[in-house]
């Protein structure tokens, strides 16, 4: 099945080859979240009929901008993953300065067996020039034409297989002799490149709708956001009027348009989470942490599907909850494991995961029990300072002995207790302070200072002003 598109009299003209449209909406399987954000931001139509009419009159006067917002209406209006309307936000996002976007959007349209024109069209010139485009074309090609032999891809992360607990040998072709773990480095390329005045970093996350990277200025008590493809920086959010103080976790609710931050006053050891408009940054509300949590050190956050949010307290070693539309912070319980240090939960929002220094810990929500999640051989689960949930798995920032830090992947057994397989995502990243992670699509991105540290020796202080690079590592 192909979908082609072509350019006539100002319109695009759809074609469907073999199969029925029916068919193919019966088929699709990807979801296009309606995200508060973008709604917020009105481009002006009622209806994704009126949404995609003036999405292509946009287009033909060379209103990019305006073509990308009306275009992402459609596909929120619109009949449910329509191949159509995203095949209308793939070519809003490459004219719109968006490219890595439409490559992502080309690769999700080849998954559901729709191979859009990106490699002829000339709306498509910027992205046919990204690192990942060579990958794309291979599997737009396989959907036009599957019966064709398979081109040679690049390897992938090679697994940490697992047997029994312990790790399956790998033989290294080179040498001859086994290594319990064998991953060559993946093809990383660079998701943003600043140039910024020192800062410490006290939070990353990504805004799909906005396009744009969100860092937290702990010391500075200030956000700032790092907008794609331009790689421009700009304030976001200071400590007023919002009442930020010593910024210590952000995190993005993107089904309601809301931005979390977490921020302390050390002397004090109190803490805030702030509630913010995520397109504005305008300030909602604010909940002070009640004092008898006190003295508190958060570490980390995390959103759940509803709306919950969760906040790790490394001082005490306490976990507590603010519940959608509650007007104050709840303990959920305490955990009994040394220096907890992030937290992630799970999609359907039953269980949480915290690592602390010795591994991590499992919580189940419902009835607030914790036990530990059995690691697997030779990946261990120790020395974990940042920990997100993808597809059941873990995502995992492992300090290691040198300072640097290795990114894997641990994928979970069925009852999400142990670990069943682990992949090296990043061999090694060369850091001297903590190293931040995010999602964009079905990538990694992940941002460090850059700074090694030696063997054996002291963090190297930061320089007044430096280049600051995200990259991004693909997931599957």
């Amino acid at each position: 099945m192909v979908w082609t598109t072509r350019r006539q009299t100002g319109k695009f003209w759809h074609v469907l080859n073999g199969g029925a449209f029916a068919t193919v909406l019966a088929c699709l399987v990807l979801l296009v979240p309606l995200d508060a954000a973008q709604l917020a931001r009105d481009p002006g139509c009622a209806s994704w009929v009126d949404c995609r009419q003036k999405a292509l009159a946009a287009a033909d006067r060379g209103e990019f901008e305006a073509f990308h917002d009306l275009a992402w209406r459609a596909v929120q209006l619109g009949p449910r993953n329509d191949p159509a309307l995203m095949a209308l936000v793939a070519r809003a996002q490459a004219l719109s300065g968006r490219p890595h976007d439409a490559l992502v959007m080309i690769d999700r349209l080849a998954d559901m067996g729709v191979a859009l024109d990106a490699d002829t069209s000339d709306d498509y010139v910027r992205t046919r020039q990204l690192p990942g485009w060579p990958e794309v074309l291979a599997h737009v090609a396989r959907v036009r034409h599957p019966d064709a032999p398979a081109a040679a891809t690049p390897p992938r992360p090679a697994p940490i297989a697992t047997t029994g607990g312990r790790p399956a040998p790998a033989t290294t072709a080179a040498t001859g002799t086994t290594a319990a773990i064998s991953a060559p480095r993946p093809a990383r390329v660079e998701a943003v490149r600043f140039s910024a005045a020192a800062f410490t970093p006290a939070g990353f996350a990504y805004d799909a709708v906005s396009a744009r990277f969100l860092f937290g200025d702990r010391l500075r008590r200030k956000l700032f956001i790092v907008s794609e493809p331009a790689n421009r920086v700009s304030d976001f959010v200071r400590a007023e009027p919002a009442g930020l103080q010593d910024i210590a976790a952000l995190e993005i609710d993107a089904r309601r348009g809301d931005l979390w931050v977490a921020s302390t006053e050390p002397a004090e050891r109190t803490g805030t989470l702030h509630k913010l408009q995520l397109l504005s940054g305008r300030a909602l509300r604010s909940f002070p942490i009640a004092a008898d949590f006190a003295p508190v050190v958060i570490a980390d956050l995390a959103v759940t599907a509803g709306g919950a949010v969760l906040m790790l307290d490394s001082a005490a070693g306490q976990l507590l909850m603010l519940r959608a539309g509650a007007p104050a912070l709840e303990r959920v319980l305490r955990i009994d494991s040394p220096a907890a240090a992030s937290i992630t939960v799970t999609a359907d929002e039953r269980v949480a995961y915290v690592a602390h220094r010795d591994g991590v810990a499992r919580i189940d929500l419902r009835t607030r029990t914790v036990t530990p999640v059995a690691a697997a051989g030779d990946a261990p689960l120790d020395r974990l300072e940042r920990i997100r949930w993808r597809d059941h798995a873990l995502i995992g920032v492992r300090v290691q002995d040198d300072g640097s830090r290795r990114i894997i992947r641990f994928d979970l057994n069925d009852s999400g207790r142990a670990v069943a397989h682990a992949t090296i995502i990043e061999p090694s990243v060369a850091a001297s302070g903590p190293v931040f992670v995010t999602f964009e699509g079905d990538e990694l991105v992940y941002v460090a200072n850059g700074l090694a540290r030696p063997p054996g020796g002291a963090p190297i202080d930061a320089p007044p002003a430096a280049d600051v690079v995200a990259y991004r590592v693909r997931l599957r």
